[in-house]
């Protein structure tokens, strides 16, 4: 089995799976088309700006996340930018999840400490438990 989670893409493939990433606590992107790590809140409302979504007075990355969440839970459920967010969002939880597994599971060359049949044989196993 291979690895997903990389901080270096390599490919096409490699950097959709890991185009959103987590940084300082927020979800990032690896880039927008004119720069590299962007925050996924600054990418949000630059488009929510472009595309004329009215007023945008949020600043901070706090205010702007609830801004979009309340815009789209509240006023447009199918908004494309809302919905890009939270797919990025949800990406970028799910990655850092895998992430804490994989860097157990992987060694810093990519090999496997523990084939995917060991694994499985021992998540079969019934372990008793210390405080019954």
């Amino acid at each position: 089995m291979k690895r997903l989670t990389t901080d270096a893409p390599d490919g096409n493939f490699e950097t959709m799976l890991n185009f959103v990433f987590s940084q300082d606590g927020w979800a990032h992107i690896r880039h927008d088309g004119n720069e590299g790590t962007v925050p996924l809140t600054q990418w949000a409302k630059a488009q929510c700006i472009l595309h004329g979504c009215g007023e945008f007075s949020a600043e901070t990355p706090q205010e702007i996340d609830e801004e979009i969440c309340d815009c789209m839970m509240m006023d447009f459920p199918d908004c494309p930018i809302g919905l890009a967010y939270c797919f990025a969002v949800q990406a970028s939880h799910l990655r850092d999840r895998l992430k804490m597994y994989e860097d157990i599971f992987f060694a810093e060359d990519g090999t496997e400490r523990l084939p995917l049949d060991v694994l499985r044989e021992l998540a079969g196993r019934t372990v008793p438990c210390p405080n019954p």
